[in-house]
């Protein structure tokens, strides 16, 4: 797991890998490390690691917005 805090903008950054998504204990530091950050006037983001080919799905997706 890693928090990245910026103070200027305000936002907290919570990065999980799939094995940590997977693990109970870091489940319940995240949401007390979320609770503790939103306390402290943070906007937090938790951005958790997939399971599907990025580049595959980027590509998907700037497919699809070109489309538009």
């Amino acid at each position: 797991m890693q928090i990245i805090k910026n103070e200027k903008s305000g936002i907290a950054q919570i990065w999980l890998s799939n094995a940590e998504q997977q693990n109970e204990r870091v489940m319940n530091l995240v949401e007390c490390k979320i609770k503790e950050l939103s306390g402290e006037k943070f906007k937090v983001a938790v951005f958790r690691s997939g399971s599907k080919d990025l580049y595959e799905c980027t590509e998907n997706l700037l497919h699809h917005n070109i489309t538009l």
